[in-house]
């Protein structure tokens, strides 16, 4: 076979497509599971039976029980973050930080039965409530990161304090909108 023409996407061979599809498998029985037996009441060896596969095999794609549930929780950070630093050099850290929230509940509108899933999921399970509220302490001390080196660089009077609470409070403020949109098939658009 010949190379792909310049400018042309790589195409995904064969073994990536495999990895792929195995990968889909498992999110959507664990999804699936998780949603008629709670996470809790679901084992990581029911996952991997259902697709065929082994545990081990399982533990290849997702570190934990916990992560494929998560599955896009790493990229949606990294956007998070991306547009952040995209934003103009001279932009109030606010603006860059309502610029990336608003690109992130966009994101999420095409994600809404997931998100409904996920939400119904993490809401039976105390555990993952608190898995989810250490990952977003996480989110928040990336933002406050980036929003400071900009802050820095401009030489703008911001304190460190200051970021950590308009992170805070921009963070709840999505997650908030993000639960009654979630919760509400009639609430009006995130």
């Amino acid at each position: 076979p010949g190379a792909a023409p310049p400018g042309a996407a790589p195409t995904a061979g064969l073994r990536e497509r495999k990895k792929a599809r195995t990968r889909e498998s498992l999110q959507d029985a664990a999804l699936e599971r998780f949603a008629s037996q709670g996470f809790d009441g679901t084992t990581v060896e029911e996952i991997a039976e259902a697709c065929e596969v082994s545990p081990r095999t399982f533990f290849r794609y997702f570190p934990t029980k916990e992560d494929v549930l998560f599955v896009d929780a790493e990229a949606r950070r990294e956007r998070l973050l991306a547009v952040i630093a995209e934003r103009p050099p001279d932009e109030r850290a606010f603006c860059s930080l309502r610029a990336a929230m608003g690109a992130l509940a966009d994101d999420y509108r095409h994600d809404r039965d997931a998100l409904v899933t996920r939400s119904q999921i993490v809401a039976s399970s105390p555990h993952l409530q608190a898995y989810k509220a250490e990952h977003q302490h996480g989110w928040e001390a990336a933002v406050v990161d980036v929003l400071e080196r900009r802050a820095l660089a401009r030489h703008d009077p911001e304190t460190r304090d200051e970021l950590m609470l308009l992170t805070a409070v921009s963070t709840a403020a999505l997650r908030v909108a993000l639960d009654a949109w979630v919760a509400d098939a009639s609430a009006p658009d995130l």
